[in-house]
């Protein structure tokens, strides 16, 4: 079954940043450990390298990536106020 869940801030500094993908890093592995699952993250403010740092980061590494999309527009991507 596909799914896609949007988490979405404009309050969030760097490191609240990998604290949220590291907790959810960290849900995925105690809750799923034998599924595949794909986490994207998009922060306009933040270089590729920023982004790539971040995920990098990660504990456990990813088994693959981390990929990191630039010059993707965050129109499409944030919710409506």
């Amino acid at each position: 079954m596909k799914m896609n869940v949007v988490v979405y801030s404009e309050e969030l500094t760097k490191e609240d940043i990998r604290l949220l993908l590291q907790s959810i890093r960290d849900c995925e592995q105690n809750s799923f450990p034998d599924k595949t699952i794909v986490v994207a993250v998009f922060v306009p403010e933040l270089s590729t390298e920023e982004v790539t740092e971040i995920l990098s980061q990660m504990k456990p590494p990813f088994k693959q990536g981390p990929v990191v999309l630039a010059g993707i527009s965050d129109r499409s991507s944030r919710p409506q106020k």
